[in-house]
């Protein structure tokens, strides 16, 4: 499980979309419990999805995965 504050530019996560992992493009946060999360999928696609703290039990931050972006963790 990973937390809405794992998800930062460059970072792959699963639990997004249901086709794989996603490659995360931006955050934009609205309070402490919620944000929209900007990502790219595996074919280069672009989109929007609303996460809430609720979400987080079916997010995981993962290595090995390039949606054209470079993965990187801290």
């Amino acid at each position: 499980m990973s937390r809405l504050e794992d998800l930062v530019p460059h970072v792959s996560v699963r639990g997004v979309a249901p086709d794989g992992p996603v490659s995360v493009v931006s955050v934009r946060w609205f309070g402490a419990d919620a944000l929209e999360l900007t990502y790219k999928d595996g074919e280069g696609k672009v989109a929007n999805i609303l996460l809430y703290r609720q979400d987080e039990s079916g997010l995981e931050v993962v290595e090995g995965f390039d949606a054209s972006q470079p993965t990187f963790h801290d």
